[in-house]
C-alpha cells in the first residue's frame, strides 16, 4: 500500500513539474519577446538609422534572447508532458495528441530560428560602412515570425480539440484554443492570435496545475 502511495506521489510531482513548465514558458516568453524589438525602428527607415539603433539595443536584446531560450526549454518539457496527458485523455486510437506533439516540437524548432536571427543582430558593435547588414537582419527578423503560425495552430488547435471532445477541462479552453488556431491560419490577422496563443498556453498550464494532484 505504501509503494502505491509513493508511486502516486511521484506521479503527481512529475505532473506538477510538467504543468509548471507551461507556466514558466508563458512568463519567460512574454518578457523575453518584449525585449527583442529594437525600439521604434522599422525596415522603411534608412540603413544608417537602423544600424545605429540595432547597435544601441544590443544589451537589451541579448537579455531578451536569454529569456526566450530559457522559455523554449520549458516549452519543450511542457509539450512532452502534455502529449502524455492528451494521449491518456484521447486514447491510443486518437491522432490529435500526435498532431499537438508535432506542432509543439516545430514551435520550439522555428522559435530557435527566430532567436538565431536576433542573436545575429547582437554580434557587431558597429556596422561601419556596411549598415545594409543591419537592415537585412531587421527585415529577416520581422518576417521570420510568420513561420511560427502554422505549427502553433497545430499545437493549440489539436489540444483544444482534445479538450472539447473529452470534456475534462473547461469548455472555454477548448473554444479559445480552436478559435486561436483558426485565426493563425488567416495571414492578415495571424499575428494577434499568435500573441494570444502564449497567454492561452499559460492559462492551460495553470488549469492543469490545479488539477494535477487529482489527474
Amino acid at each position: 500500500m505504501s509503494d502505491v502511495s509513493d508511486q502516486q506521489d511521484v506521479g503527481w510531482r512529475f505532473s506538477r513539474v510538467g504543468a509548471l513548465s507551461g507556466v514558466a514558458y508563458a512568463i519567460l516568453a512574454f518578457v523575453g519577446s518584449s525585449l527583442l524589438p529594437i525600439g521604434e525602428v522599422d525596415p522603411t527607415q534608412t540603413a544608417e538609422v537602423i544600424a545605429e539603433q540595432v547597435a544601441e539595443a544590443r544589451g537589451r536584446v541579448s537579455g531578451g534572447i536569454l529569456l526566450t531560450l530559457m522559455s523554449l526549454f520549458f516549452l519543450l518539457v511542457f509539450v512532452a508532458w502534455l502529449y502524455s496527458w492528451l494521449r491518456h485523455v484521447e486514447g491510443r486510437a486518437g491522432w490529435l495528441p500526435t498532431l499537438a506533439l508535432m506542432g509543439g516540437a516545430l514551435m520550439v524548432a522555428m522559435s530557435s530560428v527566430v532567436v538565431l536571427l536576433s542573436i545575429a543582430g547582437t554580434v557587431l558593435e558597429d556596422y561601419g560602412a556596411d549598415p545594409q547588414i543591419a537592415r537585412t537582419l531587421l527585415v529577416l527578423q520581422w518576417q521570420s515570425l510568420a513561420v511560427m503560425f502554422i505549427p502553433t495552430a497545430a499545437f493549440v488547435g489539436a489540444t483544444g480539440a482534445v479538450i472539447y471532445r473529452s470534456e475534462v477541462l473547461p469548455r472555454w479552453l477548448a473554444y479559445g484554443g480552436m478559435i486561436i488556431a483558426f485565426g493563425l491560419l488567416i495571414p492578415p490577422i495571424a499575428f494577434l492570435p499568435y500573441l494570444l496563443s502564449t497567454l492561452w498556453i499559460g492559462m492551460l498550464a495553470v488549469v492543469l496545475l490545479q488539477r494535477s494532484r487529482y489527474g
